[in-house]
């Protein structure tokens, strides 16, 4: 009888030990719970601002704390463009001022100023540039530079897939776009996320592994415009994928199941034998 028991206790233990544990390639910073501790780690500030394009679209609006300058500061702000209600006729509060193009050679062509280099500074910078050159027309003038329609995309095994627009989304990291897209689905891979970028006319790829802070070091941990994220299927969406989910969970559970069976015929028996 103390036998019996021994063994049924046994095969209990088997069976605990049987079920499945979270893989480690699910868990984000599963370095840190391996004893890694960030103390101080410094994030790579490699793209911490966006930097303007060619083919980004600036929106520009001047101002000034100076009554006196109004008709002089509406020329930088070109003709408002207002929507008419053909019904009514009156004009519509919402109003957009000119947008300006940047061209392949990184210049935006500015009313009285002409052609600006933009390339490369972030939109403070383009204000701050624009400002130094309006004082010789504007007394104390106030410019706000936005990027219009700037955007990065996310592929794959994520609960939203699809574009995210960054404009005026200042140090926008890879974790940004993790959680806009939802996150990574249990099926994904987050050893292996994958990153395109576009410099020049020329393709660039990185792999990021999200579950080392590591990740915090790499120069593509703040993303730019136009970048692409494509999470990859893990083992198990690649298993079901050829089996059939509702396959490969009886495939499991049979598995397991057997495998507990055996172990505790064969420990039947060498106690019966004893």
């Amino acid at each position: 009888m103390l036998k019996s028991k021994n063994v049924l206790k046994l095969a209990m233990l088997l069976l605990l030990c049987s079920c499945k544990s979270v893989p480690d390639d699910l868990i984000m910073f599963n370095d840190l719970n391996k004893g890694n501790i960030l103390s101080g780690t410094e994030i790579n500030r490699a793209n911490y601002n966006i930097t303007i394009q060619p083919e980004n679209t600036l929106n520009i609006v001047v101002s000034s704390s100076s009554l006196a300058d109004f008709q002089l500061k509406e020329q930088f702000n070109v003709v408002p463009l207002t929507s008419i209600d053909p019904q009514t006729t009156r004009i519509s509060n919402e109003m957009s001022f000119q947008r300006y193009r940047v061209d392949r050679n990184g210049e935006i062509d500015y009313p009285v100023f002409g052609k600006i280099m933009v390339q490369g500074l972030t939109s403070v910078e383009v204000e701050d540039l624009l400002k130094d050159s309006l004082k010789q027309k504007v007394s104390d003038p106030i410019v706000k530079v936005s990027v219009l329609m700037d955007s990065i995309k996310v592929f794959g095994e994520v609960t939203q897939p699809g574009a995210i627009v960054v404009a005026d989304k200042y140090h926008y990291s890879i974790l940004d776009a993790i959680a806009d897209a939802g996150d990574i689905t249990e099926y994904g891979d987050r050893k292996r996320v994958k990153l395109l970028r576009e410099e020049d006319g020329k393709i660039f790829s990185t792999i990021l592994d999200l579950t080392s802070s590591s990740v915090f070091s790499s120069p593509y941990f703040y993303l730019k415009e136009k970048d692409i994220i494509i999470v990859d299927p893990n083992k198990a969406r690649k298993k079901d994928s050829q089996y059939g989910v509702s396959d490969n969970y009886k495939l499991s559970v049979i598995s397991t199941i057997i495998g507990t069976l055996s172990t505790i015929t064969s420990f039947i028996i060498l106690a019966a034998s004893k």
